[in-house]
């Protein structure tokens, strides 16, 4: 039975794209939608991330995060409280830091060179805000098959971790640490056990609702392994999951009922110190979104496709930075049109109310990008 469990986190803000339209093309205009953005950074940094950083340091939970890039700069811009909270947290000892792209961009399946340089700029900031150099790394939206795994290794990090997919775990408990092909530490998610969390928790019709700290510490409890664990968005804890569903009252009272239960919280680099279960190679793409838990939720339509072949094709420009802000992964997941299942989480997210509104203005802006920028 397991007595480990690992919290690992993702935070990620968009720089969110502006309404363009067909009369603005040519303008070289701000791309930017600097009001929503502003808007939802507040929001979400008072209601989710200053909070719940505090009650993990409060409680004395270990947690790793990746920050991306578009994140830590709206943090400086908007609030830097933000960063205050995670530096005090890291300070602790509590905390780790993880490596990931500076764009949360989809450069791993397109471009190895521009792949490396998004990873080392990250390294860059995380270094100069945090005075840390992250051992571990997670792709954007774990991301990943075995040549990610050797371009990672290359670049010296010890872990790797990726999404526990029927796939694998047909083949692989995910509550076991695993090799990559190249060697790496890998880490597998328990996507149910993260799901029960960050999507059911408030789910009225759920068989398990209302879902308890000494309930849910029951069933680490039971589950057989060595490491649980457990990866979600930060924005769980009081944005998706608001603070009257009772999720930060759970977040406070799991060390409780995790130590009646013997359960320890580890942080991603401990679990180097667990038994090595084999080699895991993954030939075929994966990613920890929707159904399928592949490339689908960007790629998996005619729209996403001819958007993305475009936004590749603008790859020799004269501004580099802002193509990079162009391929954050976000303006290709609000094309997205699944099935109404995970559409809705699509929707929920989607600041243009349709798939087609994303669209087209993406498209404006990746014919106007590449009338004033393409080489």
């Amino acid at each position: 039975m397991s007595d480990n469990v690992i919290f690992y986190f993702e935070v990620h803000q968009p720089k969110r794209l502006k309404i363009y339209r067909l009369n603005s093309i040519n303008d070289k205009d701000d791309y930017f939608w600097h009001e929503k953005n502003r808007e939802i950074f507040l929001r979400v940094a008072d209601e989710s991330y200053i909070k719940t950083t505090r009650i993990l340091m409060e409680n004395n939970i270990n947690a790793s995060f990746s920050i991306s890039g578009t994140l830590m700069e709206q943090a400086l811009e908007y609030n830097p409280k933000v960063i205050d909270a995670f530096s005090d947290y890291f300070r602790s000892g509590l905390g780790e830091l993880i490596g990931e792209t500076y764009y949360h961009s989809l450069a791993s399946i397109f471009d190895k060179k521009e792949f490396i340089y998004q990873i080392n700029e990250h390294k860059k900031l995380m270094k100069k805000i945090f005075n840390i150099e992250p051992k571990t790394f997670r792709n954007t939206e774990l991301i990943y098959n075995d040549d990610i795994s050797e371009t990672v290794s290359s670049l010296g990090y010890k872990n790797i971790i990726t999404e526990g997919t029927d796939s694998i775990i047909n083949n692989y408990n995910p509550n076991y640490l695993y090799k990559s092909i190249s060697g790496l530490n890998l880490l597998l998610r328990n996507y149910r056990l993260s799901d029960d969390i960050s999507f059911r928790f408030s789910d009225h019709g759920w068989s398990e609702f209302p879902l308890t700290a000494d309930k849910y510490a029951s069933w680490i409890k039971r589950t057989p392994g060595d490491v649980i664990n457990l990866f979600m968005d930060y924005e769980t804890f009081g944005e998706h999951q608001r603070e009257s569903t009772g999720i930060f009252e759970f977040l406070k009272y799991l060390p409780i009922e995790f130590r009646k239960n013997d359960i320890g919280f580890v942080k991603i680099d401990e679990a180097s110190k667990f038994d090595n279960h084999g080699t895991v190679s993954v030939k075929d793409t994966i990613s920890w979104a929707d159904t399928d838990r592949n490339l689908n939720p960007w790629l998996g339509n005619q729209m996403q496709k001819e958007a993305f072949d475009k936004l590749v094709s603008l790859k020799d420009n004269k501004n580099k930075k802002l193509w990079r802000y162009l391929q954050t992964s976000d303006n290709l997941y609000y094309l997205s049109t699944g099935n109404p299942g995970d559409q809705e989480v699509h929707n929920y997210f989607n600041p243009y109310k349709t798939p087609y509104n994303a669209c087209l203005l993406y498209m404006n802006i990746l014919d106007d990008f590449d009338y004033n920028y393409h080489k």
